[in-house]
Order: structure tokens, then C-alpha cells, then sequence
């Protein structure tokens, strides 16, 4: 079987306190008091299921294995017929030839889609994203999370080997979200003291049967949570003696839908020892058991760091930021963003992975890529040489921060930008600290919507610049 080559992970920058959440409806629903301790990730308006997955994956791809399939997992896809994991595929710069697929309409997606991966000889890239709507003051808006994960699969370097798993489907609703409605949620108790007991506990102990391992010996576990206590539960009943880790992750970030496992298995790979056995398991129509042993130490960290930082957000940006509420902005919200589909085919993949280009190695480099290039003296059209400028270094040229240029979350916060490479773009900026930025702050390109069509549902994606962050998660 195929191996974890690299994990990687994403958070918003924004946390929400529960108690915040729980205070903004404490006029008509007490009861949220008892689910208010901890805090949420909340992305932001440009931020969705394809921008946090993309983000997640980024730094996998400096392991230099080829990858042959992306595959994409979430139940939150901003699409019915539009491929996120083509989408995803094209902000990466993945070949063109590369198999792109999706999965969904279950928080095993993940689980399901990383255990055809392993049996595969394919080397697949498994990315996850979530950023689930729901209705304010349901028990979904205060303990649900906004994330992105990721995981490369293949038999090149492998961080972790899959000793053994198990699946079982079965058609259990503990919860259930249909189109055109916001979710709902069965009786805690029965999903705890039926469905996990009668489901998901057999599952779990038929992967690590199959494993070859004690379960008192499992050294991490990620196990699924529905209902409080259930995490606690379960390791009660299938003898663990594991260090759990899905409470941690919910209290810092909340449930991360179809994200959950893949996050949970990168924060494992963190702080695991070479020797180390790691239990993943979904639960959602079924369930999936996956045990891993650690073989090297992780190349790549972000999941500890991500879980530890974030900054302090308030309700009303959050409800707003996922379209729960319509504020009259006034007049100079009144406009068309419709996108020219035919103009964006010819355009988008140099604008989907922010490609630039010069037209001789020592050449200027250039975005968008013009007819004739602006340091060519021929008037002939321009043959570019690439140049990814996503991944490129940059600091602030210029900032401004604009109240009247309307945003769904305002400031406007925009300017020019200068890239170690010698292009100069004029760009938006994104998490920005309050005290704005400075001439010379550094910068990294993050992925995000562009603007939506709010009358047809298209999404523009597309680069923004943000201020780069310290190791211990806080910005310059």
C-alpha cells in the first residue's frame, strides 16, 4: 500500500468565542450557555471550501513526487456542477493531465476517498475543506469549524505506512443537511448510546484487528465526536489508552466536518515519535478506521501552530461573511459582477494560479501577460517564459485602507505590491492587523474569491496579498 508522505493543514485567521455566539442568542435560546466555552475558526467572505483546501496543500508539493490524481473531499462543495478539485488542481499549477475528482454529501468523504488512495498505486494528493452554513443559533453554528487539509499519498518517503483499516457503511442519520435546508440534528443521546456503540465502535476494533495491534498500545487517536463525550466514550469501550486529540481540536477550532480526520492526522504526525501508532476514524453514514505507524519524523508543521494562534473576531462579521444576513451597504453596492465566461476560459489558468511571464530569462517579469510585452520593442505578440508568482517573496509598495469602495467586509484594504522577482503587481490585501501595514511589511500570496455574482452563484477566484506571519502564528 501507499503511504502519508506529507500532511499539511489550514485555519482561518479569525476565532470566534463561543460565549460570544452564545451571548448574541442568550435573548431567545439559553441553553447554548452550556456549549459556549472555547472558540471556532470562522473564515472569512473570500474564504470557502476550495481556498482553505488550497491553502492546506501548498507546501505538500515541494516533495517533488508527481502527483498523478487530486482528489477532493468535503460536504460543502460551493458547487454542483463545477469541479473543486479542478479548480483546486489549476490554483496548485497541477498538469493539465492530472485526474481530477470530488467527493461528498458525507464527513467520511475524506476518510473513504484516503483509503482508496492507499490501496492505489497512484500518487494522489487528498485535499479537504469545509466552511458548512448554519442557521444562527443551532448547535452547528457554535461547536462547527472553517478548515482545510490535506494529505499526499504515495510510496515515495512515506511518514506513515497504513497498517490496517475498515469500513462500513450504513444509512445512520445522526444528523442530515438536504438542499435548500440547514442541518438537523438527531437526539444526542441515541447518536451516542446507538449509533457510535452499535457503529462505530465494532468498526474501530475490526481496523485495529486488522492492524495487527493492541488498542491499548495505539499511541494517538482522532476519533469522531457527534455529541459531547462521545470521543471520551468510545476510548472508554475500545480500551485506549491513546492520547486524544479531536476534544483539542474542537475546542480551538471547533468540528471540522470532512476536514476533521485529515487535520486530526496531521497534528498527530506533529508530535509523534518515530514508532508511533496514530487511529483515524470518521463517523457519518458509517464509519472508516484507519491505523498508521510513524516511520520518519514531519517535514512539514502547521497544524499545532494554526491550532495555538488566530486572532479575536466578532459575531456580526461572521454571520455576514457567510451570507446570513443582507446589510444595506448603500449605493456603491449596486453593481454587476457577472463574469464573461468565454473571457475567463481564455485567461484562467494564468489567473486561477497566478502565472505571470518575461520573455528572456534576464527579462522583466510581467502580470497579466500583455499582447507585447512592456519591455519589448517589437510590436510582435510576445512569447512568455512562465513565472508562478504565487509562491514568489513580496513586500507592500503602497497601502491604502478604503471605506468607500464597497466590500463585504470592510475596509477595502488594497495596493501595490513588489516581488522579489522584479514584478510589480497592483493588489488586495487580506488579514490585515488593525494597525494597517507598512511600506516594506513582507508578504505571501493566499488564494481566495475574487467576488461572487450574487445573482448567479459564480464564483471568481483568484491571489491576494497578506502579511507574512511569525513561527509562532502572529503577524509581522
Amino acid at each position: 500500500m501507499n503511504g502519508i508522505t506529507v500532511a499539511g493543514t489550514y485555519l482561518p485567521q479569525a476565532r470566534i468565542a463561543r460565549s460570544e455566539i452564545a451571548k448574541a442568542h442568550a435573548w431567545a435560546i439559553s441553553a447554548l450557555k452550556g456549549k459556549s466555552r472555547g472558540q471556532r475558526s470562522a473564515a472569512a467572505w473570500d474564504e470557502d471550501a476550495i481556498t482553505m483546501a488550497v491553502e492546506s496543500s501548498r507546501a505538500l508539493l515541494s516533495s517533488g513526487v508527481d502527483i498523478d490524481q487530486c482528489v477532493f473531499a468535503s460536504t460543502s462543495h460551493p458547487y454542483i456542477d463545477r469541479s473543486s478539485a479542478t479548480i483546486a488542481a489549476t490554483a496548485l499549477g497541477l498538469a493539465d493531465d492530472v485526474i481530477t475528482s470530488d467527493a461528498a454529501t458525507s464527513r467520511r468523504a475524506a476518510t473513504s476517498a484516503l483509503i482508496q488512495a492507499l490501496r492505489s498505486d497512484s500518487n494522489t494528493l487528498l485535499l479537504s475543506g469545509e466552511k458548512r452554513i448554519a442557521k444562527p443559533g443551532s448547535w452547528a453554528e457554535i461547536v462547527w469549524g472553517d478548515a482545510g487539509a490535506a494529505v499526499l499519498v504515495s510510496n515515495v518517503s512515506p511518514q506513515a505506512q497504513c497498517l490496517g483499516w475498515h469500513s462500513r457503511n450504513e444509512d445512520c442519520p445522526d444528523f442530515y443537511t438536504a438542499t435548500g435546508f440547514h442541518p438537523y440534528q438527531g437526539e444526542e443521546r441515541w447518536i451516542k448510546e446507538q449509533l457510535l456503540s452499535g457503529i462505530a465502535t465494532p468498526t474501530i476494533r475490526k481496523a485495529i484487528e486488522k492492524a495487527g495491534v493492541n488498542a491499548a498500545d495505539i499511541t494517538w487517536a482522532v476519533l469522531p465526536d457527534p455529541s459531547p463525550g462521545c470521543e471520551k466514550a468510545l476510548a472508554k469501550e475500545l480500551g485506549l489508552n491513546a492520547t486524544l486529540l479531536t476534544q483539542e481540536i474542537v475546542a480551538n477550532a471547533g468540528d471540522l466536518g470532512s476536514s476533521h480526520p485529515l487535520f486530526g492526522l496531521a497534528l498527530a504526525l506533529e508530535r509523534a515519535k518515530v514508532g508511533d501508532t496514530i487511529l483515524v476514524a470518521s463517523f457519518g453514514n458509517g464509519c472508516d478506521a484507519l491505523i498508521f505507524k510513524v516511520e520518519s519524523l514531519a517535514t512539514h508543521a502547521s497544524a499545532d501552530a494554526q491550532l495555538q494562534g488566530g486572532s479575536a473576531g466578532s459575531y456580526m462579521p461572521f454571520i455576514n461573511s457567510r451570507g446570513l444576513f443582507d446589510i444595506d451597504c448603500g449605493p456603491r453596492a449596486e453593481r454587476v459582477d457577472k463574469t464573461a465566461l468565454s473571457v475567463h476560459a481564455r485567461y484562467q489558468r494564468d489567473i486561477t494560479s497566478f502565472t505571470g511571464g518575461k520573455i528572456s530569462e534576464s527579462g522583466a517579469v510581467q502580470f497579466p501577460k500583455s499582447p507585447t510585452a512592456l519591455d519589448n520593442v517589437a510590436a510582435t505578440p510576445a512569447q512568455y517564459i512562465d513565472v508562478c508568482l504565487a509562491s514568489e517573496q513580496a513586500s507592500v509598495v503602497s497601502y491604502t485602507a478604503d471605506y468607500l469602495t464597497y466590500t463585504p467586509q470592510p475596509p477595502f484594504c488594497f495596493g501595490l505590491v513588489q516581488f522579489k522577482n522584479g514584478a510589480r503587481v497592483a493588489m488586495e490585501y487580506v488579514d490585515v492587523p488593525s494597525e494597517g501595514l507598512e511600506v516594506g511589511d513582507q508578504l505571501e500570496m493566499r488564494f481566495r474569491i475574487k467576488h461572487i455574482d450574487r445573482e448567479r452563484g459564480y464564483r471568481h477566484y483568484f491571489w491576494k496579498a497578506a502579511p507574512v506571519k511569525s513561527n509562532n502564528g502572529e503577524q509581522n
